[in-house]
């Protein structure tokens, strides 16, 4: 509640009365903003979801985007969006994982989103879209992981491969079986401000930089690094460990044959949107040679 109020007073502070007069009117009527605010204010997070989905779904000013997503932020403060879905899934689908990610390589930067849906049934497809009905990308492809444990159900990934970062704005989620049943919901994707994050600092060694206070709601950040072979035309990780605290900025002595490999280093955020795993990953790799004296 204080901090609602604490980003409600900055809000008001951050522009002139007349600038919010002409281009926020969230304070002069009962509009889906004021509802928005209203139902943070008072610790309503699914009703504070809804209106906000609304206000997305009808607001063409795009000069308000920016609190918008301070908004959002601000509902994450909570318990990291958690509550605000208070739907669960359907009992044909154990979970769903939305990522976006950023991969940073010599020379170039490339960007995807994913879609990851568990379930014990078989899956047609899954759809990511950006309202309205915008397509993320035409470079996509569905693609199975067979069950490796004693997982009752199996993994569909659904990847789109991007020119750039994911958009903030309102998405749209849509799983279809292969008996056509379907499951749908909305999802929020605010502009990501990673509290931590990586560079190289050296051939390979890397620095962890710490940009803002954790939400203490979420999960740690997790750093994970891993090194792939080149096989049969195909990346395949031969190694990979990780770590949710006392990051490591170098690679101790591994076991693993001499040669040349690439090395991949990746920060993950982790959030909620009800039963929903939201994450936003960073990734930085580059080549990475083990002699014999290694």
């Amino acid at each position: 509640m204080v901090k609602s109020k604490a980003l409600l007073g900055a809000l008001l502070m951050s522009a002139p009365l007349s600038t919010f007069a002409t281009q926020v009117p969230w304070f002069e009527s009962n509009s889906p903003l004021t509802q928005a605010h209203k139902h943070l204010l008072n610790d309503d997070l699914p009703g504070m979801f809804s209106s906000l989905v609304e206000v997305w779904q009808l607001e063409k000013n795009q000069s308000i985007v920016p609190h918008l997503n301070d908004l959002f932020l601000q509902s994450l403060e909570v318990d990291c969006g958690k509550s605000l879905d208070n739907r669960s899934l359907p009992d044909w689908i154990t979970s769903v994982v939305v990522r976006r990610t950023e991969i940073q390589s010599p020379g170039r930067d490339s960007y995807r989103a994913l879609v990851e849906v568990d379930s014990p049934v078989a899956i047609k497809d899954i759809a990511l879209t950006r309202w309205v009905s915008k397509i993320v990308s035409t470079d996509n492809t569905l693609t199975v992981v067979e069950n490796t444990d004693d997982r009752k159900s199996t993994r569909y990934i659904k990847r789109y491969n991007l020119n750039s970062r994911v958009k903030m704005g309102l998405y749209r989620i849509d799983v279809t079986a292969t008996d056509e049943t379907s499951w749908s919901s909305w999802l929020v994707l605010g502009e990501p401000k990673a509290e931590i994050s990586i560079r190289w600092n050296a051939k390979a060694q890397w620095k962890v930089e710490k940009n803002a206070l954790l939400n203490r709601h979420c999960p740690l950040p997790k750093l994970e690094t891993a090194l792939y072979d080149y096989v049969d035309g195909n990346y395949v990780q031969v190694w990979g460990e990780s770590h949710d605290s006392d990051y490591p900025s170098s690679l101790d002595t591994i076991p693993i044959e001499p040669g040349r490999y690439v090395l991949a280093v990746s920060m993950n955020h982790q959030r909620w949107q009800g039963p929903i795993i939201v994450e936003q990953s960073q990734i930085i790799s580059k080549t990475y040679d083990v002699s014999v004296e290694e």
